[in-house]
């Protein structure tokens, strides 16, 4: 069975520099059901932008916490 954890995040452009300088190599995000849940910035690559990183997104997790896939839904 999966797990499904939806959250907004809004980074800077500036905070996003961080994960290219691989000074940060996670991000802590609260899904919109109050969990927390912690998860690599490499699979945030696809959805930065020249303005940072802005939106909602869905989160799809094995039942032990495994990333199976993540994708924007705004």
């Amino acid at each position: 069975m999966q797990r499904i954890y939806r959250f907004r995040l809004e980074l800077s452009p500036e905070q996003c520099l961080g994960y290219y300088q691989g000074i940060i190599q996670y991000v802590l995000v609260q899904a919109e059901s109050g969990e927390r849940v912690q998860l690599r910035a490499e699979n945030f690559r696809a959805f930065i932008t020249h303005n940072g990183l802005s939106g909602s997104f869905e989160l799809t997790t094995t039942e032990q916490g495994k990333f199976i896939a993540l994708k924007k839904i705004n």
